[in-house]
């Protein structure tokens, strides 16, 4: 009789850390595929060369098709994720992050900023850093702390061509802020969006097919 308690508290307590798990996960994300490589035309699989296709970017809904220059690989204790250095045909770079934990989230920088852009001090990010609280305001949107940590940044991938820096998170529903700091008081920010993957339609993976 007492097992048969301990194996119903046990599945309770499973039964609630699912719930509380799935009920954080970001609005337009999708379940990751837990490690495994995805056949066929995919976000995980876009390389150099690739090309795919965005919609609804932005607040007009704006549509582009990009080609990607290069891949870049960023990682933090023992999670890592990549960023796409992307091209609209324009001249003028495009980036997008993809992570693929317990849910695929992608996210396309719209606009690189300034601190004076965002009204923001190395000051204010120190205590934001220190307190994990703080908020900024932009583009009529507060955006609030989400995360700080350093993290190392492989050009192309490659292990031989790393970068330590820190970074600062602030997130507003499917919009987020962030800071970098590179080297010795070089500060680099961006506004970006969370896309959904069902937004991207890839055509080609990469040079290699």
């Amino acid at each position: 009789m007492i097992l048969v308690m301990v194996f119903c508290i046990l599945a309770i307590i499973l039964l609630i850390v699912i719930i509380a798990r799935n009920s954080v996960i970001p609005k337009g994300s999708v379940k990751g595929t837990g490690g495994r490589r995805p056949k066929g035309l995919h976000i995980l699989n876009l390389d150099q060369g690739g090309v795919f296709r965005i919609a609804g970017i932005g607040q007009d809904s704006e549509t582009m098709e990009l080609k990607v220059l290069a891949k870049h690989l960023y990682r933090q204790h023992d999670y890592s994720w990549f960023e796409l250095e992307c091209d609209q045909g324009t001249g003028d770079k495009i980036w997008m992050e993809v992570e693929d934990d317990d849910e695929l989230l992608v996210s396309l920088v719209l606009k690189k900023l300034t601190l004076a852009d965002l009204n923001v001090t190395p000051s204010f990010l120190h205590k934001a850093d220190d307190d994990e609280t703080g908020s900024i305001t932009y583009d009529g949107k507060t955006f609030r702390y989400e995360d700080s940590d350093e993290a190392t940044f492989y050009k192309y991938c490659d292990r031989d061509k790393s970068e330590k820096f820190y970074y600062w998170e602030f997130k507003s529903g499917k919009y987020s802020v962030s800071v970098e700091k590179w080297g010795v008081g070089e500060y680099t920010a961006f506004y970006s969006q969370l896309l959904s993957p069902n937004q991207i339609t890839v055509y080609k993976n990469s040079d290699a097919e």
